[in-house]
């Protein structure tokens, strides 16, 4: 299938570092555990909806959730507007599926909503956007923590290639809130397993939502969805994503911890015809859409013709991909 349009958005406003509280003593023994799982010294969130006026420890945690849903219907305006006039037609007229994609599921209990309207946008499905895209036939949400993206994308792969519909349009939306963010990453791992990093690292999550638009008329970006599988031995891995697919030039990895996997690609990079990236350290974790800062990497790199492949793996050892030959 083809990325026929896309488009991102983060908030503007700077980062703020987290500081654990004895008020929220569940929180702050969530975030030691989670530093801890993942061998950093801190934790740095940009937020939508953040200002300086704020006192920025309860801010950091409730931030006025408006700019967020306001920040998806700008994002899915942009999307539109990047097809062309005749596209744009082609897609309000033609059989279209609407996919709204989030990590948390029903995150509205840890907002400060008043709005049955807003927390319905927030837990169920945005109407809005619905509405803009013209959207008849099928609607649905996936919850799938960081894996709910590539699982959008394999449904509207499949729909595309059945025929069912001529167009699947994802919105996906990350909301970094706190104690969901430290609970996601609070795993005990073996001695063997640990995340091995360098001293003095801060994560950093970022808050993003994001348009995506898949059909099967040509465009620049061909998207081809992988499996799942998690490896018995590394190398063996290594060895099936290298050596049986020779036109691959660009790997990049979208999780907060270094595998084994992704720390022996990283030593072979420097010396052979492929380049690996970690997105995470390059432009911060946004959850379920941080596969899609592939794709942000290539439009900012503007590299030449090639074939990227993304691997997103999960908190058991094991890796989704999807190929995109740019």
């Amino acid at each position: 299938m083809y990325l026929s349009s896309f488009s991102m958005l983060e908030p503007q406003d700077g980062i703020y570092i987290y500081y654990p509280c004895w008020l929220n003593v569940w929180e702050s023994h969530l975030y030691k555990q989670a530093l801890k799982s993942t061998g950093s010294h801190a934790w740095g969130f940009r937020r939508f909806g953040t200002h300086k006026d704020a006192y920025i420890r309860e801010m950091i945690r409730t931030p006025p959730y408006k700019a967020y849903i306001d920040a998806m219907e700008q994002v899915s305006e942009a999307a539109l507007q990047k097809l062309t006039a005749r596209e744009r037609m082609l897609l309000l007229k033609s059989r279209t599926a609407f996919i709204y994609v989030d990590s948390w599921g029903e995150s509205a209990p840890f907002e400060d909503i008043s709005s049955a309207l807003h927390t319905a946008t927030i837990d169920t499905l945005p109407k809005n956007l619905v509405k803009k895209f013209s959207v008849t036939d099928f609607t649905c949400k996936i919850r799938g923590e960081k894996q709910s993206l590539v699982q959008a994308m394999q449904v509207a792969e499949d729909y595309l290639n059945w025929q069912v519909f001529d167009y699947v349009v994802i919105c996906a939306a990350y909301r970094a809130v706190p104690v969901l963010v430290f609970s996601e990453e609070d795993i005990r791992c073996p001695e063997k397993g640990k995340n091995r990093r360098e001293s003095g690292v801060m994560n950093l999550s970022v808050e993003r939502v994001g348009c995506f638009i898949f059909s099967r008329r040509e465009a620049e970006l061909s998207v081809n969805c992988g499996g799942y599988s998690i490896p018995d031995d590394n190398r063996k891995l290594i060895r099936q994503l290298v050596e049986n697919h020779q036109d691959i030039n660009l790997f990049s990895f979208s999780g907060l911890r270094k595998g084994a996997a992704e720390q022996e690609l990283l030593k072979n990079g420097n010396s052979s015809v492929f380049d690996v990236i970690n997105l995470i350290d390059t432009y911060g974790g946004s959850g379920c859409l941080s596969p899609a800062l592939s794709w942000i990497y290539l439009e900012q790199q503007a590299r030449e013709h090639g074939k990227m492949r993304t691997l997103v793996p999960d908190n058991f050892g094991g890796y989704n991909w999807f190929d995109t030959r740019y």
